[in-house]
């Protein structure tokens, strides 16, 4: 058999899926009530004005979607208070214009002509291709391409990306984002390229910089300890400010968007958790540590007595990473006091441990995990794959100014 024909062969699982992928997300779009703010936030590039904004918003996705579709985007005393009320309406935007890298992406692929909905639909279905993809490229190093292909379909599966590339959400996106920062830190050892993906991913999603900000640390770290014993300390101590000036341009980039558009932690936690707000501007609500232990310990219920837990991937990830470095744990601990390269599989996979926890303490939205974690689920399979592949599994230095 031509050798063409085996390689083709060998990714058909991968091309399999692809291909329903994409002709499944564009019969079946999932429009939830994200999908007006993200229209207005796209429309927006052409008007400022609220109620012309508000009736250009609502006007298009009633012209353009079948009344079954656009019913439930007013249904209900919060949506419908939003679809009749323009003030109140815009006061929500900024909780969606916060992700600036990913409204200039709408708002670009609406200058080419492409309407609001097909540039939603755009946005989450492509990074969703791309992400198998650029996943199935890093797995093909650590075993045969034919298991990469099957191990990125079941991890698609699990991960629920057929569901995330059809709902218009950023969530595909900044998990591309976050996937390529490890892959041109971690294989190609492009550190300045990584650096600035992991600042964009700030721009993507705001609360990407637990992340950015906790990998960040961990190869400041590296390269400090490096520094020490290295033949070459002054390549390290380059390597230092690089991350340390990354490091500080995504805390301000954070924090700069977070004065921009008005954010408030506690705010939307009270929003999500507690009591929508109709009007977000005139949300005045004290911090209360009594309803927000209630919120977390009510969260903690339900994953563990409730089974919500069950209802995410995360078991089944976690299994895998404990199953990845169960007897590794003291080689871990190790090269954490003492790390010889920029950061490995193993730890990158770590490093989502207090990210899990983080997220929970802070945004406690267990049945929606998932859409947060995709990224992270990723770097648990690379971990796996690595060890367990049938390719060696090789520890890569990023080096590189």
């Amino acid at each position: 058999m031509p050798k063409s024909v085996i390689q083709i062969l060998s990714i058909a699982p991968l091309l399999a899926y692809l291909g329903f992928l994409i002709v499944f997300a564009q019969a079946r779009p999932l429009y939830t009530w994200d999908t007006v703010p993200y229209t207005a936030v796209t429309l927006a590039a052409s008007t400022d004005d609220a109620a012309t904004l508000h009736a250009k918003t609502y006007g298009y996705l009633q012209a353009n979607l079948a009344p079954e579709q656009y019913a439930p985007l007013v249904a209900g005393a919060y949506a419908h208070d939003l679809s009749i009320n323009p003030a109140h309406f815009a006061s929500q935007l900024p909780m969606y214009e916060i992700k600036p890298a990913y409204v200039m992406a709408l708002r670009g692929l609406g200058a080419l002509g492409i309407e609001p909905l097909a540039a939603l639909g755009m946005m989450s279905l492509v990074p969703g291709v791309l992400l198998c993809l650029l996943l199935f490229i890093w797995l093909a190093r650590h075993t045969h391409a034919f298991q990469a292909s099957l191990l990125v379909v079941l991890f698609a599966l699990a991960a629920r990306i057929t569901d995330l590339s059809r709902v218009p959400v950023p969530d595909t996106f900044s998990a591309l984002v976050l996937l390529a920062a490890a892959y041109a830190l971690l294989v190609k050892r492009w550190l300045v390229t990584a650096m600035g993906l992991l600042i964009l991913s700030v721009a993507v999603r705001t609360n990407n910089i637990l992340f950015a900000g906790l990998l960040l640390s961990w190869l400041g770290w590296s390269a400090y300890a490096q520094s020490r014993t290295s033949l070459d300390p002054a390549r390290h101590r380059r390597e230092m400010v690089l991350i340390a000036a990354s490091f500080a341009a995504s805390c301000a980039l954070y924090f700069a968007l977070n004065a921009a558009f008005d954010y408030q932690w506690w705010r939307l936690f009270y929003h999500t958790f507690i009591e929508s707000q109709t009007d977000i501007a005139a949300f005045t609500q004290p911090f209360s540590f009594a309803a927000y232990r209630a919120v977390v310990v009510a969260a903690a219920g339900q994953l563990v007595a409730g089974g919500a837990a069950l209802a995410t991937a995360m078991p089944l990830f976690g299994l895998l990473l404990a199953v990845t470095l169960v007897g590794g744990w003291r080689h871990q601990y190790t090269a954490f006091l003492a790390p010889r390269n920029a950061i490995s599989l193993n730890q990158l996979a770590l490093l989502t441990l207090p990210l899990f926890g983080a997220y929970f303490v802070l945004f406690p939205l267990a049945g929606s995990w998932d859409r947060f974690f995709l990224p992270f689920y990723a770097f648990i399979t690379l971990a796996a794959t690595a060890r367990f592949g049938a390719r060696k599994a090789t520890q890569i230095d990023a080096n590189s100014l």
